[in-house]
């Protein structure tokens, strides 16, 4: 048996120890050259990193720049919208140039809703703006809310404390009222009747007609006109107490009778309405013997003569005496003193066409409230004899 020479093969990983072996007995740590390339190495690599890193680190600081930047540019937007906005406060209110008007509408418009509601609140106090459902003035809206609707009410009493002109008291002021109704908003009728009884009235100098068509359109008013009545000097000039007074007992005739205007409220309403408000207003006014100095009322401006009036007021006596039979007391037991006083007043000349109305009156307590005329039946007729004749005449 005979054995051969064996053969040894080296691996690859004795190679590469024999190679680096080599190579670091060959190269020399201490070479410079070395280093240095090793370095340069290093550098190159960390270059890009670097870059990077600087490259992020401007982006955020540009990133704060910009957003202080833009901060900064909002503020100064802000100041600058407020300062616009101060100074339109000033101007919305009292500017009357119809085109400047238009663009103060739309400028106002593009306002945030804060700055832009407290804009227009007094914008719409401004008189020279038409009040919604109107033609007088520079016409910039037609829609209403309560919000809207109490913002031009604002205004009404600026609006009308200047002379009225042409032929019409408080132009506007009944079809803003019509058009407020009829988009169901609700308008403060004790501030309407503090208007048309209080110092604007001594500029509009509105006569009974006035007064008539208003309860007419919104019946709430009438309860506070009556109640008006006592605190107006009956000496004030253009009659405007005689007026007042006139003009909403001839609405309540009118709504008895169903007559009230094209732009009335429905004649069901406006009955429901005076039914309701009237008896306290009106016996605590002939209670407080009110109506019982006819005769030292002024009549310069007045359009009725006094005697229509209380034929007017009997009739709505007689009217309301089914609602409440105390009121009804109260209302009856004075009116004898209030037909008295009419028939002393200067430009007394009897009943005349208003004779039915006294009739009409009298036959409603007499059928409603029986008792109460029993006691006072007697008195009324003789004072209403005082003024002319009242009874229906006989026919041949």
């Amino acid at each position: 048996m005979s054995f051969g020479r064996s053969v040894f093969v080296p691996s690859a990983s004795t190679e590469l120890s024999s190679w680096w072996a080599h190579l670091a007995a060959k190269w020399s740590w201490d070479d410079p050259t070395l280093l240095l390339g090793l370095v340069t190495i290093a550098v190159t690599a960390l270059i890009p990193i670097f870059l990077w890193r600087l490259g992020s680190r401007q982006a955020e600081r540009d990133a704060l720049l910009n957003k202080s930047q833009a901060a900064t540019l909002e503020r100064q937007e802000g100041i600058l919208r407020r300062q616009r906005r101060d100074s339109l406060l000033e101007i919305v209110g009292r500017s009357s140039d119809a085109a400047h008007i238009s663009l103060l509408w739309r400028e106002v418009g593009e306002y945030d809703d804060g700055d832009r509601e407290l804009l227009l609140s007094v914008f719409r106090t401004n008189p020279s703006l038409a009040l919604p459902g109107t033609s007088f003035g520079v016409r910039v809206e037609g829609r209403l809310d309560d919000v809207i609707v109490e913002q031009y009410v604002n205004g009404l009493e600026r609006r009308y404390s200047e002379d009225a002109s042409g032929y019409r008291s408080f132009p506007g002021l009944l079809d803003f009222l019509v058009a407020a109704r009829e988009q169901g908003t609700r308008v403060d009728a004790s501030r309407i009747t503090s208007l048309v009884t209080g110092q604007a009235s001594e500029h509009q100098r509105p006569g009974h007609s006035f007064f008539r068509a208003l309860v007419g359109v919104f019946p709430e008013s009438a309860s506070g006109l009556l109640r008006a009545v006592e605190g107006i000097d009956s000496r004030s000039a253009g009659g405007l107490r005689l007026n007042v007074l006139t003009g909403t007992l001839l609405a309540v005739k009118d709504a008895d009778l169903g007559r009230l205007g094209p732009r009335s409220v429905p004649r069901d309403r406006a009955v429901a309405e005076l039914r309701s408000s009237l008896p306290v207003a009106l016996a605590t006014l002939i209670h407080r013997d009110n109506l019982r100095s006819f005769d030292r009322w002024s009549l310069s401006g007045s359009t009725e003569p006094v005697t229509a009036t209380v034929a007017w007021l009997i009739r709505a006596v007689g009217w309301l005496s089914d609602t409440d039979d105390h009121l009804a007391m109260r209302m009856t037991q004075n009116l004898a003193d209030a037909i008295r006083s009419a028939s002393r007043a200067a430009d007394t000349r009897g009943w005349g066409i208003d004779d039915e109305d006294v009739r009409v009156g009298f036959d409603r307590i007499k059928r409603i409230q029986p008792y109460l005329w029993a006691e006072y039946g007697p008195e009324l007729e003789a004072a209403a004899s005082a003024v002319g004749a009242w009874r229906e005449r006989p026919t041949s």
